[in-house]
């Protein structure tokens, strides 16, 4: 895994943690809608190869 690709899914990461973390702190159905659209988001870009993510991340 590259340094770049590593930035990236780091970066995701952080902004899927980010909107969990705006979900706990105002769990109201528009946040916790912002929190599945980003899980979402983040699932499909992992299936279609849009971010790589490490191996040590992957459940077997």
């Amino acid at each position: 895994m590259s340094k770049f690709t590593r930035l990236e899914w780091s970066k995701q990461v952080a902004a899927l943690n980010e909107r969990i973390k705006g979900f706990q702190a105002n769990p109201t159905k528009e946040q916790l809608e912002a929190a599945i659209d980003e899980l979402r988001a983040y699932a499909e870009a992992a299936r279609a190869g849009g971010i790589e993510i490490p191996s040590r991340f992957i459940a077997s």
